[in-house]
């Protein structure tokens, strides 16, 4: 069983499972819907190791997803009515990117608030209970770190990602949908982790207004600088470098600045870190670092979460993905995201051939 949450208010259960994200559609026509129990009301307003890098890829962990949960969705695929008895499609309504529609958000760190940030996707896969991260671009495309998803390109239907994730053993709150094609991009070095970056494509869409722990995130424009902006990153990694518990419960966050990249390549050229391997790994185009400070840090199994930062208007942009680092939260040594904005036109390029792909 699961619950719909609209605005906040409980409303009621649904008989199907929501965790296999069932409840959405795209009708004959192009528009996008969930299915809620009759009487439900639909809204049409919107929410007021040393000269090594340390990859924050996954360890396997229980739970997997399984096969027959695949198997269900493609069954699922085939059904001709567009709810079953009982439900009715709801189209959701149109909200803005970068919005959080949930009370008490605050930027302390530690524990988020359920719904502060919406945008963030959990990915898991035939192998993984938690396989990483990203960042909801619009009802059909997560941005993620390449590194996390690339040995999927052949098998994407494995990979599922869940949208309202705040409590991982609590799915009831969420949308989902499986991988209908990753996109890596063209220049991924899975050794260097240069150019990390990969755009998911869902089978089915992620619909918007219904739950307030669901949205958007913006894109920022080519070359957009967030140098000495205080960002946040969020996400369900391991609490330190040597502690195996991820996915955390619940999701936690921590405020970061960013730096410029001078600063961060003079820490990790240090002989303690990369020393002269820095050039190698360390790419000051097209990757950004913040944070430095003690226990202020994303970690192993952050791989693909956003980190998210205020632009010039105070719109909130997805500016890096969590990509590497050394070791997790040591004073003087930063993390390594995507710098996003320098991906911003391929990131855009990329998402018109897939819309144009599949007419949506």
């Amino acid at each position: 069983m699961c619950s719909i949450i609209l605005f906040g208010i409980f409303l009621c259960a649904l008989v199907f499972d929501c965790a296999l994200g069932i409840t959405t559609g795209v009708t004959s026509t192009g528009d996008t819907f969930i299915c809620l129990p009759n009487g439900t009301p639909c809204p049409t307003v919107g929410f007021g190791g040393q000269n090594m890098i340390h990859p924050r890829i996954v360890i396997p962990v229980s739970q997997k997803i399984t096969k027959m949960e695949i198997k269900m969705k493609k069954k699922l695929a085939n059904i001709n009515e567009l709810c079953p008895n009982g439900f009715f499609p709801c189209y959701g309504i149109e909200t803005q990117c970068g919005e959080i529609f949930v009370e008490g958000n605050t930027s302390n760190d530690g524990n988020a608030v359920d719904g502060a940030h919406p945008w963030q996707a959990f990915i898991k896969n035939l192998t993984h209970a938690f396989a990483g991260s990203g960042a909801l671009l619009d009802p059909f495309h997560v941005l993620t770190a390449a590194h996390k998803v690339e040995s999927n390109q052949g098998t994407p239907e494995e990979v599922i990602v869940y949208m309202g994730v705040w409590d991982p053993t609590d799915l009831e709150n969420t949308q989902s949908s499986p991988v209908k094609e990753i996109l890596v991009h063209p220049s991924y070095n899975k050794e260097s982790l240069l150019n990390d970056i990969a755009i998911l494509r869902l089978e089915y869409p992620i619909i918007f207004g219904i739950q307030n722990n669901i949205n958007t995130i913006c894109v920022p424009e080519f070359e957009s600088s967030f140098i000495g902006t205080k960002c946040m990153v969020s996400g369900w990694g391991q609490s330190s470098f040597t502690t195996l518990d991820a996915p955390t419960n619940p999701q936690k966050q921590v405020s970061v600045s960013v730096v410029d990249p001078q600063t961060c390549r003079e820490s990790f050229a240090r002989p303690s870190l990369l020393g002269g391997y820095v050039d190698m790994y360390l790419d000051q185009v097209g990757e950004i670092c913040a944070g430095g400070e003690a226990s202020r840090d994303a970690c192993t199994q952050d791989g693909g979460s956003p980190l998210v930062c205020p632009d010039s208007t105070g719109k909130l942009n997805v500016a890096g993905l969590v990509i590497w680092g050394k070791n997790c939260g040591q004073p003087g040594v930063f993390g390594v995201y995507v710098n996003v904005p320098y991906y911003s036109n391929w990131i855009d390029t990329t998402l018109e051939g897939l819309r144009a792909k599949y007419n949506k």
